[in-house]
């Protein structure tokens, strides 16, 4: 069996494509359940500022706060990007050995 770079290149592509395609969709859902749960908290600086309950400084006060909690939640979805490229990485490298070890001579 000769051993053909086009082919595993082909296969190591569908390989990373499977595992991030199942991996992304769920980072994707946890983005919007970051903005639903964070929308009564929106909904609430926006409300109060408009109503003029809170002067600019409390609204921007308040709005720190409401950042930081979406960047709290943001590298969350960092540490699973991180993850789920390192399991493409695994899966690509997994099909190239394969392919390599299927081409050695017994």
């Amino acid at each position: 069996m000769s051993f053909d770079i086009g082919a595993v290149l082909k296969d190591m592509g569908a390989a990373a494509k499977k595992t991030l395609e199942k991996d992304l969709g769920d980072i994707g859902d946890f983005w919007k359940e970051i903005l639903e749960d964070e929308k009564e908290s929106l909904e609430l600086i926006g409300q109060e500022r408009v109503a003029g309950r809170w002067n600019e400084e409390k609204f921007n006060k308040e709005l720190a706060r409401e950042k930081k909690v979406i960047e709290a939640e943001l590298l969350t979805i960092e540490i699973m990007t991180k993850a789920a490229a390192q399991r493409a990485v695994n899966a690509v490298i997994d099909v190239f050995v394969k392919a390599v070890k299927a081409t050695l001579p017994i």
